[in-house]
């Protein structure tokens, strides 16, 4: 992951937020993280200048959901922006999307999880959770049509997945897991062709979104 990247977290509960800003600096090497608590104090910061990033909670002091959005986007269209929510089924899924939202992340999903999704969107993909899907079947379209990853993943292709997960790169997956750079190659072939996907951003959106992090 990017050396020095800047992230604004912005909920009004602090434990919560800096308890997402340490796993945020823990997971992605070199990340910095700023909680504020404030709508207002978000646009401050990015007024400010160098922000990489921008997780927002949906339900604070001075946001009011897609009208906030419109802003930030018109504003800081450059700044990638994941939402959290922990009622995401009140949410306009394909609204959100249309106005350049990378990521929608429910409040219920572990720091861990929520530390991959966001790398997800860093890697440049979007990530919508299985809830959203659902109600919004064009948000988080599959290759292959499927609604389920293919079941069966070996115990090393879950290894590998969470590495994915993490933004590792195939030779730093391999050093970790004292395997061949191309033995690792080999199994994220294997673990795209099982999930359906084409690609690591796919396949770790995919994973986050079906639960298969949290389940193993």
């Amino acid at each position: 992951m990017e050396s020095g990247l800047r992230v604004i977290v912005a909920d009004d509960h602090p434990l919560f937020s800096e308890a997402i800003a340490e796993q945020i600096e823990n997971s992605l090497s070199g990340a910095k993280c700023e909680c504020v608590e404030t709508f207002g104090s978000v646009l401050a910061r990015l007024e400010a200048g160098d922000v990489d990033m921008l997780v927002l909670d949906w339900d604070m002091p001075g946001m009011e959901g897609l009208p906030s959005i419109r802003v930030l986007r018109e504003r800081y269209p450059s700044v990638p922006m994941v939402i959290l929510s922990g009622f995401i089924s009140s949410i306009g899924i394909e609204e959100i999307l249309s106005f350049g939202v990378q990521g929608l992340v429910p409040k219920s999903m572990s720091g861990k999880a929520i530390t991959s999704a966001i790398s997800v969107v860093l890697n440049g993909g979007t990530y919508m959770p299985a809830q959203a899907a659902m109600a919004s079947p064009a948000a988080h379209s599959k290759p292959n049509g499927s609604t389920r990853p293919v079941s069966g993943l070996t115990a090393r292709e879950v290894e590998v997945l969470h590495c994915l997960a993490e933004g590792l790169t195939n030779k730093e997956i391999a050093r970790r897991l004292g395997l061949q750079e191309v033995t690792v190659k080999m199994h994220t072939s294997r673990l795209f062709a099982k999930l359906g996907v084409r690609n690591r951003v796919q396949a770790v959106s995919l994973a986050l979104s079906d639960g298969l992090l949290e389940s193993h």
